[in-house]
């Protein structure tokens, strides 16, 4: 499958491993910057459009524990003990999505600031069910095994390079219980770009951090190396949210080493 994009500055990556190169050599600068300006995130006057740069979070609310639910009911063999949200930001997923279906939820966030926000954020009761995890997806250890039933990622691996987002995911898989579930949801090209290149950018370029929104097929390769297979999708506006689980191979080899 062929992957083919672009950056801010005008750069045209005609292939895959073009793209590789440079996230590999700018890796440890492009993360630096972007940890600089998570200190304040998208700006805003709430912690909600912090996370998300806008007011539309509680309608993106609405729109994945609708996608959750459909999840559900075509996964009949799952159970709702336990959630992961991954790279948690406030908490704002695990609020309006993950407490109202699971009993409780594992926020795994890389900003310590964030991580302690979500506390507040979230409240008293609600943060009773929860477990705060300070990590960072970039650096992830592999989660012990029947950890989680559902492994919740949102507008995380576009700040990712391509090879952490691979063993990123490998390191969430390998905690999900028998019969549990990935759900990623992540921008996508739409409007005037081109849907069959991605779009990146730099801390060069006029937002000062990195990020890069990828198409279909590219967050596909992606999943492949993974080891984890695409179930559903489906499209927003601007978004794709995507249902994965675990290949038979990829769970038994991790069985197998545990």
């Amino acid at each position: 499958m062929l992957i083919k994009g672009v950056d801010e500055v005008g750069r045209f990556y005609n292939c895959h491993d073009d793209l590789l190169r440079v996230q590999n050599e700018n890796r440890d600068k492009w993360y630096e910057a972007n940890r600089e300006w998570w200190v304040t995130g998208y700006g805003g006057t709430t912690d909600s459009e912090a996370m998300v740069g806008d007011d539309d979070g509680e309608e993106d609310c609405v729109e994945s524990l609708r996608f959750l639910d459909r999840m559900i009911e075509s996964h009949p063999s799952t159970t709702l003990d336990t959630a992961i949200d991954a790279g948690a930001g406030v908490g704002r997923v695990t609020r309006s999505v993950l407490l109202r279906r699971y009993n409780r939820v594992t926020l795994i966030e890389g900003d310590s600031q964030w991580s302690k926000q979500s506390k507040m954020y979230l409240g008293k009761k609600r943060a009773l069910r929860c477990e705060f995890k300070c990590a960072r997806l970039d650096n992830l250890s592999p989660l012990p095994s029947n950890t989680a039933d559902l492994v919740w990622i949102q507008w995380t691996l576009q700040y990712l390079t391509d090879e952490d987002v691979v063993k990123c995911l490998q390191c969430l898989s390998q905690g999900l219980k028998r019969n549990g579930l990935i759900i990623i949801k992540e921008n996508r090209p739409y409007g005037h770009a081109r849907n069959d290149r991605f779009q990146m950018d730099t801390p060069d370029g006029e937002n000062g951090r990195y990020d890069i929104t990828r198409t279909d097929i590219h967050h596909r390769v992606l999943f492949e190396k993974a080891g984890l297979l695409v179930d559903e999708t489906e499209l927003g506006t601007e978004t794709c949210s995507y249902c994965l689980r675990p290949k038979k191979e990829t769970i038994k080899s991790t069985s197998t080493r545990s």
